[in-house]
């Protein structure tokens, strides 16, 4: 995402959807899932997609688009995790934009569910006027019952140079990390700056949300920005590379890294769960729509939504919400007993239950039925025999189920059900 962003924000052109840290990949997006501030718009990262060129399991090279004869793979490969062919090259929309992010930061005071219609009402408003609707959105929520929201249009550098604005680079290494900055908004009252606009697209970068602040406490006092800020983040390639077993461990059972895909008015529902089983602060919230699609993909709407719209829904598309659950457990910040794989269980259960998602990166304890139970196997099953890939490439299941398995085991496992589904397809 950086090295892109840097090419073509100079150009006034920019992706649809430019997730905010540097190093995530063209290819883990595609493959995975991506979302942004602009999600509310134009949907997850692969609806933003034109066409992708893939190498099939009998090495074949095809260019898959929506309307083609392999719409299916198309519509397949998203949440897919490389399992149905390796993705070498993608066709992606770019859109117009502008040199500067006019921000709002606003704070709300009340109850979760209060947090929560206050948090809709910033991008969906309830006269339906597309006037109304933001270029950007994305919500903190620091404590039960306070939250920063925050809005952002794109601004011209005439506009952003006018006598009284407020010019904010937030880019440089000594500057406070994002979420910090935006939480002056608590005592200062609501305040709107302009941000360059690449360096909003990437705010999160420098403290990993607020994950820096458990890797390195001191990181963000103004003496460690100044001298060594120019240093972070860490790649997550090294921090992978030097985890050791007892921090794999340590974030597997003590902490929470977690997204949670769920219509928009679940999200007062979610909150309150969220609070009474981890009580994780802060919070992030990014809405986006989920498009009706001519092929029911792995996550798709709720069945029937279109016949109940509710706030934020169109005809077209359901609104929801990415819930981004990243730290410790409060449980665990004053040393009580806390146990991580019940949690993420339970959360899990949850989604399934509320027609929710949880993104493959994270932490799961799902079972292979309950993984099935919670994304739609329909055309990615028919995909995997069509195009090869059984016996070829691993199973998404056991390519993203990490939890306490080795890769040893991961991979003893997927070849054991390989050679049933590969008897079975012949």
């Amino acid at each position: 995402m950086g090295q892109l962003s840097r090419i073509t924000v100079p150009m006034n052109l920019a992706l649809a959807v430019v997730s905010e840290l540097d190093d995530l990949t063209i290819g883990g997006l595609v493959n995975g899932y991506g979302i942004e501030g602009s999600s509310h718009i134009y949907g997850l990262f692969a609806d933003t997609l034109i066409s992708l060129e893939v190498v099939l399991a009998d090495g074949r090279v095809v260019w898959a688009t929506k309307d083609n004869e392999y719409s299916d793979l198309f519509y397949a490969i998203p949440w897919s995790q490389g399992a149905l062919g390796l993705l070498v090259s993608a066709e992606i929309k770019l859109i117009p934009i502008k040199e500067y992010m006019k921000l709002t930061y606003k704070p709300v005071r009340g109850n979760l569910r209060e947090l929560a219609q206050a948090y809709a009402d910033t991008f969906a408003p309830r006269d339906g006027d597309p006037d109304k609707v933001p270029d950007f959105v994305e919500s903190l929520i620091y404590t039960p019952t306070e939250g920063v929201f925050m809005t952002g249009m794109y601004a011209s550098k005439q506009e952003a140079m006018r006598k009284g604005n407020v010019i904010n680079s937030i880019g440089w290494w000594f500057k406070p990390w994002f979420y910090q900055h935006a939480q002056k908004a608590l005592k200062r009252g609501e305040f709107v700056e302009y941000i360059p606009t690449r360096e909003y697209y990437h705010r999160h970068t420098r403290s990993y949300f607020w994950e820096l602040k458990l890797i390195l406490p001191f990181g963000d006092q103004w003496w460690f920005r100044w001298l060594m800020g120019w240093s972070l983040p860490p790649k997550i390639s090294l921090l992978k590379i030097t985890q050791g077993e007892a921090i794999r461990k340590y974030y597997h059972d003590m902490h929470v890294i977690q997204d949670m895909l769920l219509p928009l008015h679940k999200v007062a529902d979610a909150l309150e769960f969220l609070h009474e089983e981890m009580e994780v602060y802060p919070i992030w919230l990014c809405p986006h729509r989920l498009f009706k699609l001519p092929m029911k993909t792995m996550v798709y709407p709720e069945p029937g939504f279109e016949n109940n719209l509710r706030q934020g829904d169109t005809s077209y598309a359901q609104m929801f919400t990415d819930i981004g659950v990243y730290y410790a457990p409060g449980p665990v910040l004053r040393g009580e007993v806390f146990d991580g794989a019940e949690a993420v269980h339970r959360l899990e259960n949850w989604l399934i239950r509320n027609h929710g998602f949880q993104p493959q990166y994270s932490v799961s304890e799902l079972s292979e039925k309950n993984f099935w139970r919670m994304f739609n196997a329909e055309l990615y099953e028919k995909c995997r025999v069509k195009y090869g890939a059984i016996g070829n490439f691993m199973d998404v299941y056991y390519k993203c189920k990490k939890g306490k398995k080795t890769e040893k085991e991961v991979l003893e496992a997927e070849a054991a059900i390989a050679e049933e589904a590969y008897a079975e397809a012949h």
